[in-house]
């Protein structure tokens, strides 16, 4: 279990280029509720190529697909899934056209919670 928990740290700090090397659970569940929000307009958004969206969407399922050892542990388990959920929302936000991200982020008045991107 260690060894797992150590992999899982060096995958998320590859994964979110550097900024997240530990996962701070509560402020992955707190950033959750926003990111699904913008994350939804995005996939419906046809200006998001769709290769972006088959990705994130496979990726969010594969993370909560029943076949899935860490959830298997008790409260810890679904802890991570939450925090790897948040990981891989943000970084198909971070990939998306930023025109487009912008024009949601406004859209939804997360303005104050996400930043706009630079264009």
């Amino acid at each position: 279990m260690f060894f797992g928990r150590i992999l899982g740290q060096q995958a998320l700090h590859r994964v979110s280029g550097g900024r997240i090397s530990k996962p701070n659970k509560m402020q992955a569940i707190m950033r959750l509720p926003q990111l699904l929000r913008l994350g939804y307009a995005l996939m419906r958004d046809e200006r998001v190529p769709l290769w972006q969206r088959a990705a994130a969407i496979a990726t969010v399922g594969l993370i909560f697909s029943p076949i899935d050892v860490p959830s298997l542990v008790p409260v810890a388990g679904q802890f991570w899934d939450f925090t790897l959920a948040v990981v891989v929302l943000d970084v198909f936000i971070n990939n998306a056209p930023a025109h487009v991200v912008n024009e949601h982020i406004v859209k939804l008045g997360l303005e104050k919670k996400i930043p706009l991107r630079k264009v």
